[in-house]
């Protein structure tokens, strides 16, 4: 550290004709360092945007992908397809000792109660229509915070979450390892944290009417389990920017904002998952 300083003096020295000091060229020097931050800052972005705390939510792809899209549109012609839904997150600091993940999404529907199409809880018109999986398969855009090792569980769905609205429902769902093979997650590296994968039985013939309905689906919040003895359990729930946590369904229209979470203690924060 000291030779750089010399070299910093000397430079300084030389450019000032010997007589500037670094106190006299300070300012020139930190003048030129901002200027250097703000170029980078311009050029590079996404690091920026990678190395804090955001949730993701895309359509077809993680958000980081080439195909990643906030939008899906469906014909609603086909009875043997799978719409799949990207989770992901970026961590604003390290996280050590990670073994599970628990997820919220909530759903918001522009019609005034749930459509059959939507009615994917047990007994519902779609009931089994609604999957979690890990299988990230090779997608560089997002690394896969289990190295291939993640199982998934099966997903919750609740209707009348989390407002006890009628045109509103909660998945909930989780990924993870055994706690004997925790994982150490980065706070610079984008991950995926699930993919919900929506099925198309009984969408034709009018089984199961109002998959043209339009919704929103918000990400609230994801929730890093640890291993036991280990530090707290972390709760990620800052939106990615430009609504980055929404992604639509049929187009706009559904009221996106009346179902993200609202802050709460740590306590109630804790219920959303039991």
């Amino acid at each position: 550290m000291g030779q750089h300083q010399g070299d910093l003096s000397l430079d300084v020295g030389l450019r000032f004709g010997g007589a500037a000091t670094i106190r006299e060229a300070a300012p020139l020097l930190f003048s030129g360092f901002a200027a250097l931050a703000t170029a980078l800052a311009i050029v590079s972005p996404a690091a920026d945007a990678r190395a804090a705390e955001a949730l993701h939510l895309t359509w077809d792809a993680c958000a980081f992908e080439a195909g990643a899209s906030p939008s899906r549109l469906f014909a609603c012609d086909v009875d043997q397809d799978t719409l799949r839904l990207h989770v992901g997150f970026t961590l604003a600091q390290p996280v050590s000792d990670a073994i599970g993940l628990e997820l919220v999404v909530d759903v918001q529907f522009e019609s005034p109660a749930l459509p059959d199409w939507w009615r994917l809880e047990d007994g519902g018109c779609r009931a089994g229509a609604l999957r979690v999986d890990a299988d990230f398969g090779l997608a560089p855009g997002c690394a896969d915070p289990w190295s291939g090792g993640g199982a998934a569980g099966f997903p919750s769905y609740t209707p009348g979450m989390p407002r006890g609205a009628p045109n509103q429902a909660r998945i909930r769902a989780g990924v993870g390892v055994a706690p004997a093979t925790p994982r150490s997650l980065a706070a610079d590296t984008p991950y995926h944290a699930a993919r919900l994968a929506f099925l198309t039985i009984k969408t034709t013939a009018g089984a199961c009417p109002g998959c043209e309905t339009r919704a929103c689906l918000v990400l609230n919040s994801i929730l890093i389990r640890r291993a036991p003895g280990a530090e707290a359990d972390v709760f990620v729930t800052t939106p990615a920017p430009l609504d980055g946590n929404w992604a639509l369904w049929q187009g706009t229209g559904a009221p996106c904002t009346q179902v993200p979470a609202r802050r709460a203690t740590w306590g109630a924060v804790k219920s959303l998952y039991r």
